[in-house]
């Protein structure tokens, strides 16, 4: 896989951003509890280091959140949007489609992503990146069929902080990919005096 392709691919699989004021009382307890795991504001900037294991490659990828509305969260890549999503009663929604995280946030829910099906694999995980060490963790995993091929999506979304790391296997006939993003620093847009 061609490294451009490769930073695509894991562009797909995304980033989102918080819910500003919710519109009701139902609504406040799922955006709060899928919030919880996506605390991304407007002008929030994240840095992760990147890696492709079948060529050894590795990188820096920096992420911009816009938030020109409430409900809309940009993903943007060197000024560039490349991801949308929308935030609904059930949860955060991509451009896509299908959901990047969705309530109920228990061990074994499922939802469909834009892919395949996303469970909750884990509700209590700690990792340790760059950016720091977090703890309460949740893991969820999004396994696809496209076509010939098998894409196996993991996402760790630790509490106040968001994605801090993203791995996909893939794989076709006998060749198989793995990479990932891992969080090394994250906060506000810095902005010249």
């Amino acid at each position: 896989m061609k490294p451009g392709a490769a930073l695509l691919w894991l562009l797909a699989a995304g980033c989102a951003a918080q819910q500003s004021a919710p519109a009701s009382a139902p609504q406040t307890a799922v955006i709060n509890e899928v919030t919880r795991y996506l605390p991304l504001e407007n002008e929030t900037v994240f840095s992760y280091e990147t890696y492709i294991e079948d060529t050894n490659e590795r990188g820096i990828a920096v992420f911009e959140i816009k938030r020109p509305r409430p409900e809309l969260a940009e993903l943007s890549l060197a000024g560039q949007v490349r991801k949308r999503y929308y935030f609904e009663p059930a949860g955060v929604r991509s451009s896509h489609g299908g959901y990047l995280l969705k309530s109920p946030l228990s061990l074994n829910s499922e939802w469909t992503g834009d892919d395949g099906k996303v469970r909750v694999t884990n509700v209590s995980l700690s990792v340790d990146t760059p950016a720091g060490k977090f703890s309460g963790c949740l893991q969820t995993v999004e396994d696809a069929q496209l076509g010939a091929a098998t894409r196996k999506t993991t996402t760790v979304f630790c509490p106040g902080v968001g994605i801090t790391v993203l791995e996909i296997e893939a794989a076709q006939d006998s060749t198989s990919v793995l990479q990932r993003l891992t969080l090394k620093a994250f906060g506000p847009r810095f902005k010249a005096p």
